[in-house]
């Protein structure tokens, strides 16, 4: 577990735009919001309803309620984004592999899922046909995508929803993941600098030539005997012009952990809240995708290694992406919907406007959860089509 303490985090969002986020604000009440699309009024995708993005108060209830809206706002936008970005990623593979309209077809939830699955099939079909040649090997390597959360953001939702939270003490914990950032002093651990060359250190990513150890991904996690694209990571003690891993003699320069962030002063509800937002929000570099066909291949089977090579460049990458934001969004969610019922009770005080507003925000949560769940499904079928975990 690693720990940092955020002396200087200020509180400099005013208690009157409570509720409206960490992101950064738009005319009308709106927020861009990871990637997803600004609305500003009327019933969001999903069925959320933006009116409720409102300053409910400044009391303990209020300020849970508005953290609980904006986490439910940020849910469903990220989570009709990622959908789009399921089914353009595999509308891309199957437009370089020469796909009819009709297989590529349609709108909404249902569609994603016939779509990506007549992809995935197609990806099978080929991969087979290449590796049932004899003589033909065909080796996929991929760099997973790096997700990473804003560890002011934590502290500054945590700061915003719970009023016994003093955000210029606030210490945050990083669990089940890494502490990382820039570090203009001594870092203690190791340094990591983004290649596409030889790397002295440990490869993470892709390496071009012989790996000595791999991730559970697939992709490479030792020396690397050739060219290295991604991350080559050494270990250090003193300074680094990359990413420092681990300790920084002086405070980090935007932190970020690769796990989980939680104030330990913070409420339940508040951390239950601030997970799903900031899950939501998570920053994730893209997931790269190499392909190496070997052999004797005639001229049909070129054409057909050259389509199948470019399908998986042109989206996989997507895909790889897509899965690693909607499992950790799926784990936040569900413990959000969860605390709806005793919210609504906390919240009771409020009005009922309020606790119309936990209702509807609960509504479209379960509605997206739903998309959530087809992602997850859908980006593993597609991932798991040519073996790529």
């Amino acid at each position: 577990m690693k720990r940092i303490s955020l002396l200087s985090v200020l509180f400099t969002l005013s208690l009157l735009t409570l509720g409206h986020g960490c992101g950064p604000q738009i005319a009308g009440g709106g927020q861009v919001s990871g990637g997803g699309t600004a609305r500003v009024s009327g019933a969001g995708t999903g069925g959320f309803d933006t009116s409720c993005r409102k300053n409910f108060g400044t009391n303990a209830s209020a300020r849970k309620l508005n953290a609980f809206v904006a986490a439910a706002y940020a849910f469903n936008n990220t989570a009709t984004e990622i959908q789009g970005t399921l089914i353009g990623a595999c509308r891309k593979m199957g437009r370089v592999l020469e796909m009819t309209d009709a297989e590529l077809a349609g709108q909404g939830v249902d569609a994603t899922r016939t779509v990506c699955r007549n992809v995935a099939n197609r990806l099978q079909s080929e991969l087979a046909a290449l590796r049932a040649q004899a003589g033909i090997t065909v080796t996929i390597n991929t760099r997973p995508p790096r997700c990473t959360v804003d560890v002011d953001a934590a502290a500054r939702c945590s700061a915003e929803c719970d009023v016994r939270v003093d955000p210029g003490k606030l210490e945050v914990e990083c669990t089940g993941g890494e502490l990382r950032g820039g570090c203009s002093a001594q870092c203690t651990g190791s340094c990591a600098l983004d290649v596409e060359a030889r790397c002295e250190g440990t490869c993470e990513g892709v390496c071009e030539g012989q790996c000595s150890a791999t991730a559970a991904d697939g992709s490479c996690a030792g020396q690397c005997s050739g060219t290295c694209r991604g991350q080559c990571v050494a270990r250090v003690s003193g300074g680094c012009t990359g990413e420092c891993r681990g300790g920084c003699s002086v405070q980090f320069t935007k932190p970020r952990c690769t796990g989980t962030v939680r104030p330990p002063s913070a409420s339940a509800e508040c951390n239950a809240s601030c997970d799903a937002r900031l899950k939501a929000e998570v920053d994730c570099e893209p997931g790269q995708v190499d392909v190496s066909i070997a052999g004797n291949l005639g001229p049909d089977f070129q054409a057909r290694a050259a389509r199948l090579t470019n399908a998986l460049k042109a989206g996989m990458g997507q895909i790889l992406t897509v899965r690693a934001r909607v499992e950790r969004l799926r784990e936040s969610g569900t413990a959000v919907v969860r605390l709806a019922g005793d919210l609504k009770r906390e919240i009771a005080s409020l009005g009922l406007g309020a606790v119309g507003c936990v209702t509807s925000s609960l509504s479209a949560m379960q509605q997206s959860m739903a998309s959530v769940t087809v992602s997850v499904e859908v980006s593993v079928q597609v991932s798991g089509s040519v073996a790529v975990r």
